[in-house]
């Protein structure tokens, strides 16, 4: 068992970030282009597809029907921020860049906590800078050589880590949150980040279960050959939570407001899997017995 946490995020304004991840994905729109079906724009950190031939129409404002842009969502920089298009989250997007992602956030305000999900790298460093002096540094390894034996050591597969979450930042209010995931020789990837205050909502126990949820299409014939056509897959935690009966009323007004939106759950720090960015889509709780209370919480990836 282990306390279970939620961290609200911080909504990451353009402003507020520095990052090595260049905003190249496409050219930047221009009002006197003429735009051929299937040419691309960036706007404002997003990406457009033209659905027509056209010239001058804003993606943002125009308000043509049928329309003559795609939104295909945000730059490479800000996938890791910002998945959604109007009420439409972006399911296996993520923030990539050879070598490494060096990245500095300003949030102008007080959090606590940070969590990074389905990252790719050989091990990310987490720092917090007040006044152009290091208040908080830790790194931490995402990929580990199996051990037991010398064999295992030197010939057997690699043990990774797809996420990791921290909730012991000091508080500051005017610090720079930064983030260096360093894959060398390869591509460092970041599906997610989400900085904020904790909130305890009770203690994860040991029915917590993990799934993930493939929306693959499969079609068999009638002599039984199989087609697959793959599509997007969701990570799930079903945890299994405990609190005191005096809890139940703080925890539920917590978690009401996030079910429309992407939070940070984490069941235990040190069980990265139970480390998860996105929605909850049920939470059932039995009426509290002897000052104690037993709930449910289903929490579906939103990256």
């Amino acid at each position: 068992m282990s306390v279970m946490k939620v961290v609200p995020p911080v909504e990451i304004a353009p402003t507020m970030l520095a990052s090595n991840v260049p905003e190249t994905d496409n050219p930047l729109w221009l009002i006197g282009t003429l735009y051929k079906v299937g040419d691309k724009a960036m706007l404002n950190h997003r990406n457009y597809e033209a659905l027509v031939e056209h010239t001058g129409k804003n993606p943002e404002t125009d308000t043509s029907s049928p329309p003559v842009w795609l939104d295909l969502g945000p730059t490479n920089r800000w996938k890791m921020f910002n998945k959604r298009a109007g009420n439409t989250w972006t399911i296996g997007t993520f923030t990539s860049n050879p070598e490494s992602i060096d990245l500095t956030v300003r949030p102008g305000k007080r959090i606590n906590s940070i969590g990074l999900v389905g990252v790719r790298a050989a091990s990310v460093q987490i720092q917090m800078i007040v006044g152009g002096s290091v208040v908080y540094d830790q790194t931490f390894s995402m990929s580990l050589k199996a051990g037991g034996s010398w064999y295992r050591y030197y010939f057997g597969a690699f043990k990774t880590k797809d996420n990791v979450a921290r909730f012991d930042l000091p508080p500051f209010n005017n610090a720079d949150i930064r983030v260096v995931a360093l894959a060398p020789g390869g591509t460092a990837r970041i599906g997610m980040m989400v900085i904020g205050m904790a909130t305890i909502i009770g203690v994860a126990v040991h029915d917590t279960s993990i799934a993930i949820d493939s929306f693959s299409s499969v079609k068999e014939d009638d002599f039984g050959n199989v087609t697959i056509i793959p599509r997007g897959k969701r990570r799930s935690v079903d945890f299994d939570i405990v609190l005191a009966s005096d809890q139940v009323s703080s925890v539920l007004r917590t978690l009401e407001p996030l079910s429309d939106t992407v939070a940070l759950y984490v069941g235990s720090e040190g069980l990265d899997y139970t480390i998860i960015a996105g929605r909850f889509e049920r939470l059932a709780m039995g009426l509290p017995t002897y000052g104690r209370a037993a709930y449910s919480l289903e929490t579906r990836s939103l990256i």
